[in-house]
């Protein structure tokens, strides 16, 4: 099976949805729409990239995640009602999926069906879009070849055979380490924000989330330094485990975003 260079245009994704849609997830075993299945998000995520099945699998667990974390909290329900992964949608038909959505938003049916949920399937096209542009595709050539791909602490003898083999796979550690380090000082601030530290003692949980604020604030920084070192000496692409990421977007893949995080 092919693997797209770059991901095609969000509204030949939102027509590649449709059947998908209609149908409600689980994507179904006979599914071979490449469109989707092409996408390199879900190539990198599949275990198997040369088999079908393995994309499919990927490509479901992808679209259960990205409607788990739906942008958009007054739809994000909805939406989840719509392809089938909300509790109670399972197993619905399409039109009962769609009476249900449109219920939850105060809306008809026919309204929902129109007006509404174009806009849900093209969120979720551009949300496969913007996923499969933090990977880049397999072929390329970057410096230097080396044994280890970073997946495992393991050290092995490729990885210091010389001094740029093991001054590359130094950094490549390094910029995992604050990448994994971010992700988890921004599920410290979202978690205090909803679960305050001390309901009782206000003031300690103001300090304690002022705290981790500064803390995700650090590893933004470390990220981005980290990243600058390295797409200056190596380029744009990075390894982790069998996939391939482009090293610019490893902030957004931490979950980090400018422009509502700040």
């Amino acid at each position: 099976m092919r693997t797209q260079l770059t991901p095609p245009d969000v509204k030949v994704i939102a027509r590649s949805l449709r059947p998908i849609v209609t149908a409600g997830l689980p994507v179904s075993p006979d599914f071979s729409d490449e469109t989707l299945l092409g996408l390199r998000g879900v190539v990198a995520r599949s275990i198997q990239p040369d088999h079908r099945l393995s994309r499919v699998k990927a490509l479901d667990d992808l679209l259960a995640r990205l409607l788990v974390n739906y942008p958009d909290d007054a739809l994000g329900e909805a939406a989840r009602v719509l392809f089938g992964i909300a509790p109670g949608s399972r197993g619905l038909t399409i039109t009962r999926r769609r009476e249900r959505a449109a219920e939850l938003i105060d809306r008809e049916a026919e309204h929902f069906r129109k007006r509404i949920e174009p806009g849900v399937v093209a969120e979720v096209a551009w949300q496969l879009h913007r996923d499969s542009q933090n990977y880049i595709p397999r072929g390329r050539a970057v410096p230097p070849p080396l044994e280890s791909s970073g997946d495992t602490p393991m050290i092995r003898q490729g990885d210091v055979a010389n001094a740029e083999a093991a001054e590359h796979e130094e950094l490549l550690s390094r910029v995992w380490a604050h990448v994994y380090a971010l992700r988890a000082e921004i599920l410290r601030v979202e978690r205090l924000k909803t679960w305050p530290y001390d309901p009782t003692e206000p003031e300690t949980s103001r300090r304690v989330l002022a705290q981790a604020y500064e803390a995700r604030d650090y590893e933004v920084d470390a990220v981005r330094r980290l990243i600058q070192a390295y797409v200056d000496r190596y380029g744009q692409r990075i390894t982790h485990g069998d996939a391939e990421f482009n090293a610019e977007a490893l902030l957004r893949l931490a979950g980090w975003n400018d422009e509502t995080m700040r």
